[in-house]
């Protein structure tokens, strides 16, 4: 038996929905009232307000690219090999998907500043661990730095680096933390 949706979830993803085909600025409860055949008011009992619904949004986004981190980092330790070079390929998968929901909350935090700063907390723990267990901790740091400074160039649309350059640098990020621990 197929076990039912919570709501939360139903509201969240349709949430996701409505950032991802009109925008940030097009989230509103009613929009997701629509989206999510929850009426309003059932919106508004698990989301008070817009603010609360992006906090939970940016919180579901994180956990997921911490929950892959982790499992990255446990496949490794579990597989006797080194971290980094699993966690960068977790991370490289999780950016050649088409992310409209990052982009757009990274949009709706330039409305509300600190979105993201709280949430945050955890991946950079999570990023120094990694670090630490590395052969050179800095350079792992400037790999992981790296794969974010790319991330959010293509969150934001920028074009620093021409779109044939990004596999070779990709590549060389990969081979950078496989060499680290040859």
């Amino acid at each position: 038996m197929l076990e039912k949706p919570n709501t939360k979830d139903v509201i969240l993803d349709a949430a996701e929905t409505v950032v991802a085909r009109d925008g940030s600025g097009r989230l509103t409860i009613d929009a997701v009232a629509a989206e999510s055949q929850v009426s309003k008011g059932g919106v508004l009992y698990h989301y008070p307000n817009k603010l609360a619904l992006l906090e939970a949004m940016v919180a579901r986004m994180i956990d997921s690219v911490l929950n892959q981190i982790i499992a990255a980092r446990e496949a490794a330790e579990a597989a006797g090999e080194p971290v980094l070079p699993r966690v960068v390929e977790a991370l490289l998968d999780r950016m050649e998907a088409r992310d409209n929901v990052s982009q757009a909350l990274l949009a709706a935090s330039a409305e509300q500043p600190g979105l993201l700063e709280t949430a945050t907390a955890p991946i950079a723990v999570e990023f120094q661990r990694i670090a630490d267990s590395a052969n050179d901790p800095v350079l792992a740091q400037i790999i992981l730095l790296s794969l974010d400074g790319l991330k959010l160039s293509q969150l934001l649309g920028l074009r620093h680096v021409r779109d044939t350059e990004i596999k070779p640098i990709l590549d060389r990020l990969v081979a950078m933390s496989r060499e680290m621990h040859a």
